[in-house]
């Protein structure tokens, strides 16, 4: 439910030496709804952002950043793009796709994605929001935001629920995805979820080059202890 806005702090942090470039995905911040929502998968995500970087930057190659939704589409954008792409940093990617059918972790997202779909096709929109904000932010998050704030993030919840259904969908695995080769930048907190912790720790176990950071402030930390890890980021950029 974020936005590009989300990394102004990094893109200041970097511009003195890199041209920086963020993306608003699918039906967040000035990106359009999708156009095939009963068919929307992970590719189409990754089409879309691949389709506005070559429009700015043609071929030349690029460091790749991305965080929880926005982290799965780098992570299948890296995988079809090894030779344009320089590093891949990735907090929290929900690439729930590479959750084995029998975890627990998966079981879980599972139950929330039905919790969440079920207050939708009721109409129930503040619910559904509430459901999927304290379980990324914790017990009583929702109910702590502003009405106004509340009323823009129930607007949201739709797409919310495509994400879910491409992260989960896409068929690529962890064979797939142990090809990627370029330097991977892993960030995670202690606080987040277990099931993003289980992801990292998968990819943990086949990417061939990664470094693993550990940053306080659960799955928002990129909003909420941006200082953590930009800092994180842009020294792994730079280095």
């Amino acid at each position: 439910m974020s936005s590009k806005e989300q990394w102004l702090k990094l893109s200041s942090g970097l511009s003195s030496d890199f041209h920086t470039i963020a993306i608003d995905l699918y039906g967040y911040g000035e990106g359009e709804y999708p156009h095939n929502p009963t068919t929307f998968s992970l590719v189409d995500e990754v089409l879309r952002v691949d389709k506005i970087i070559k429009q700015l930057i043609g071929e030349e190659r690029f460091h790749l950043v991305g965080h929880s939704y926005g982290g799965a589409t780098a992570l299948r954008l890296a995988y079809d793009n090894q030779d344009r792409i320089k590093s891949l940093s990735l907090y929290d990617p929900v690439a729930f796709h590479l959750l084995d059918d029998k975890d627990p972790s998966l079981v879980g997202i599972l139950q929330l994605v039905d919790s969440i779909n079920a207050c939708i096709e009721e109409d129930d929109f503040s619910r559904a929001t509430r459901v999927f904000v304290d379980f990324w932010s914790g017990e009583g998050t929702y109910n702590g935001i502003s009405t106004v704030k509340r009323d823009f993030l129930d607007s949201l919840i739709p797409k919310v629920s495509l994400d879910f259904k491409a992260g989960i969908n896409e068929p690529l695995t962890m064979s797939d995805y142990r090809q990627i080769e370029l330097p991977v930048c892993l960030i995670t907190s202690p606080q987040s979820p277990l099931p993003t912790r289980q992801i990292m720790s998968n990819l943990e176990e086949i990417l061939p080059r990664f470094q693993t950071h550990m940053v306080s402030g659960g799955h928002m930390a990129p909003i909420t202890n941006a200082n953590s890890v930009n800092q994180i980021v842009e020294t792994f950029i730079r280095n």
